[in-house]
């Protein structure tokens, strides 16, 4: 009986857990994120020049009415900041710009984000903000190596939180499995390990926009593993989904000249370019 008193007492006590770390931003934060989640999978499709108007728009209209919802302000203004800048920059990875500029707002956006996960208990936070938290500091380091060693498992880290937050959080799964496909095996990285991310977030991915990067993911790793006609059904997969095409295109195309999307994101990286000392900033000088 005290056994099963105490069973009982555990699963309360974690449920409860769940659901207040899910309660502590609004409705309307925690919906313009889902949205945006899958909207951005149709921005791919978008010229860069039309993808930039459509998430300022975004961006603007949706921070102006936050004040009226927010549960959190600072909480959920960083989460949404974050989200909209991270799909800016990934057009801009692929464009004409500023990279200094660029990623000098991605380093801001990091550091305040890192600054209001630390002014709050684990229980104040909710797991999109681990989640895009580890993206912008993904896409910060992997300028140069040496911000890579620094910052790589701290990206690690909140791909990990998110998860514990929600485990039923499918981006949180794929972006781990992300960082564990470039990792070494040594660091906690690995195929096998990218893999069983994969696999974890294939079995709760609800969002069509998960779903899309879920597909994705199974689909190169299982190229990468020579599983071609398996990573051909989850292309189709994606494919299905009918949210744009260009991002699917390339992937077929990397495919036929028998490279993964993986090792593709690996090259266009830059974390093998020789930064300018005008381009560096303290974290590319360790």
């Amino acid at each position: 009986m005290k056994k099963r008193f105490f069973l009982f007492f555990i699963i309360c006590y974690l449920c409860c857990t769940f659901l207040s770390a899910e309660n502590v931003i609004s409705d309307y934060t925690l919906q313009k994120v889902e949205d945006f989640v899958t909207y951005r999978v149709t921005l791919k499709s978008e010229e860069h020049e039309v993808a930039y108007k459509i998430i300022d728009e975004l961006k603007k209209e949706t921070l102006a009415e936050l004040p009226a919802y927010a549960k959190d302000f600072d909480q959920e203004k960083c989460l949404l900041e974050s989200l909209y800048y991270a799909e800016y920059y990934e057009h801009a990875l692929n464009a004409d710009g500023n990279q200094k500029e660029l990623r000098a707002e991605i380093k801001r956006l990091m550091k305040n984000n890192f600054a209001c996960i630390n002014a709050r208990s684990k229980d104040e936070i909710c797991d999109w903000l681990y989640l895009i938290t580890g993206d912008v500091t993904a896409y910060y380091m992997t300028r140069s190596l040496a911000a890579t060693l620094l910052y790589g498992m701290k990206v690690k880290d909140c791909y990990e939180k998110a998860a514990a937050v929600n485990p039923n959080r499918a981006s949180a799964y794929v972006s781990l499995g992300n960082w564990c496909f470039y990792a070494p095996a040594i660091a906690g990285g690995g195929k096998g390990r990218a893999q069983k991310n994969f696999n974890n977030a294939e079995k709760c991915a609800v969002i069509p926009g998960e779903k899309y990067l879920v597909y994705i993911a199974q689909s190169q790793i299982n190229f990468e593993y020579k599983k071609n006609d398996l990573a051909k059904v989850y292309l189709d997969k994606a494919i299905e989904l009918d949210l744009g095409h260009k991002d699917l295109d390339l992937i077929a195309k990397c495919n036929k000249k028998n490279i993964s999307y993986f090792q593709y994101l690996r090259n266009r990286s830059g974390v093998d370019e020789e930064m300018s000392e005008d381009e560096m900033d303290e974290d590319d000088k360790q």
